[in-house]
């Protein structure tokens, strides 16, 4: 019975995360999550004997990060902080107020970099409910489920109009947007949920379940993909519509025949990923497969990666403070070209830490997609990692690849399912696969 709550925890709250964690708008349902996500931590410290042997990178960066946000909102004298790159201005202001200097933290704004890793908050949960459970299965299959509810959400928002009640935010774009306000976001949700697909019908237990019915195993399979493709084509995502073909060529991969050619296929995707980031850099913010918009400067990506690019320069290398983009953005923006819309982030995640973060964020980086890249290399190196590991590898990559060029790990939704992807690639393989977890290796699988 415990065994069983323990399995069932990952893939509630992943569900529940995608149900209402689809927009910082929805303050109360994202201080929801959270306040569910302290009650897993606690649990599992409580059960700390449940959890499996994972590599520990991933929560030892999160935790490094923390601590240097902590050290951004220490209050420091003036002789120090009016040292600091950029703060000039800051400092000149007081002058011209004729108000003595006061003690200041690094970070330029102290409450936002103390609210914000308040967010990190259900991703963590579900990293580490993901170690405290057994059952992958059980996530993936949350994750599908979640993701055909959010289509046909998104069916109904299409059906129903602009101004259709199955709209759940204020502020939001028009389309299959499904528990999202971004359109963008939901395509990334689409793409992650595409390998899973793959990973549950080779999932050791299915085979068994199931041996001697493959044909109507392979129908569900090919049935749960159409639904996904066509949740794509509603959403209209440029990001979705570029980013689907080096996802499908890379979950095409898992199945026994693509298996053979994964040395030469898994190259040729990651080419696929690089090749879309480029041709989103170069489109406009609000494009879509239907969109006739001009081009001006707050659309255009590369405007807004210069002017953060001067920010960073100024401020590099203790940073501007976790959480202050929207604030620090707006010193730099030129007069002429400000009207009622504003820029909120930097369409390009790493360039927003590099800012928020300096030399640390760039650290952060660096080291956990080494640490990614690295196990990465060992799942598709081996014969015994488990479908699911190798689905995790897919969605993750394809999440970071969307971060280059939008901001995806900002909502509660995106930023739970890929902590549930890094939590299934931290998984330790030390000891030997068994059957119901591992290698979807040719020798295991029969089809027809």
């Amino acid at each position: 019975m415990k065994t069983n709550i323990r399995n069932f925890v990952a893939p509630a709250y992943l569900m529940l995360c995608i149900a209402l964690g689809g927009s910082v708008q929805s303050v109360w349902s994202n201080f929801a999550l959270q306040l569910i996500g302290v009650a897993i931590l606690v649990w599992i410290a409580v059960r700390r004997r449940s959890l499996h042997s994972f590599d520990t990178a991933p929560l030892f960066l999160i935790l490094s990060a923390l601590v240097f946000v902590g050290l951004q909102v220490i209050p420091l004298p003036p002789g120090i902080w009016t040292n600091l790159p950029g703060r000039s201005g800051i400092a000149h202001g007081y002058e011209l107020l004729r108000m003595p200097l006061p003690w200041l933290p690094i970070s330029e704004a102290p409450y936002e970099s103390v609210a914000t890793p308040f967010a990190l908050l259900p991703p963590l949960a579900m990293f580490m409910a993901v170690q405290a459970g057994e059952s992958s299965r059980g996530v993936a299959s949350a994750l599908l489920i979640g993701t055909a509810v959010a289509i046909a959400v998104g069916a109904l928002q299409v059906a129903s109009g602009s101004a259709s009640a199955w709209y759940f935010y204020p502020i939001t774009n028009s389309g299959a947007v499904g528990f999202f306000a971004n359109s963008n976001h939901m395509g990334t949700l689409l793409l992650a949920a595409i390998p899973f697909v793959p990973a549950l019908l080779l999932s050791g237990k299915s085979q068994r379940r199931l041996r001697g019915r493959s044909a109507a195993v392979v129908t569900i399979a090919v049935a749960a993909l159409g639904l996904i493709l066509v949740g794509i084509a509603l959403n209209r995502s440029l990001a979705a519509l570029l980013l689907v073909v080096p996802v499908l060529l890379a979950s095409g991969l898992m199945i026994p025949i693509g298996w053979r050619f994964r040395w030469l296929g898994v190259p040729v995707a990651v080419a696929g990923l690089a090749a879309a980031v480029v041709a989103l850099s170069i489109n406009p913010l609000n494009s879509t497969a239907a969109s006739q918009a001009k081009e001006v400067s707050l659309q255009s990506r590369q405007a807004i990666w210069r002017t953060t690019g001067e920010a960073v320069a100024d401020s590099f290398p203790f940073g501007t403070g976790l959480g202050s983009f929207a604030e620090v953005y707006r010193l730099y923006e030129n007069p002429e070209t400000v009207d009622s819309s504003y820029v909120n982030h930097a369409h390009n995640d790493y360039l927003e830490l590099t800012l928020e973060l300096g030399l640390a964020g760039v650290v952060l980086i660096v080291l956990f997609i080494a640490w990614w890249g690295r196990r990465a290399a060992r799942i598709w190196s081996s014969s015994l990692s488990s479908p699911f590991e190798r689905a995790a590898t897919i969605a993750s990559a394809a999440i970071l690849a969307h971060s280059v060029v939008d901001y995806p790990l900002r909502t509660s939704a995106m930023a739970a399912v890929f902590a549930m992807c890094i939590g299934l690639v931290a998984r330790s393989r030390r000891r030997a696969a068994t059957p119901s977890e591992a290698g979807s290796g040719a020798r295991h699988v029969t089809i027809g």
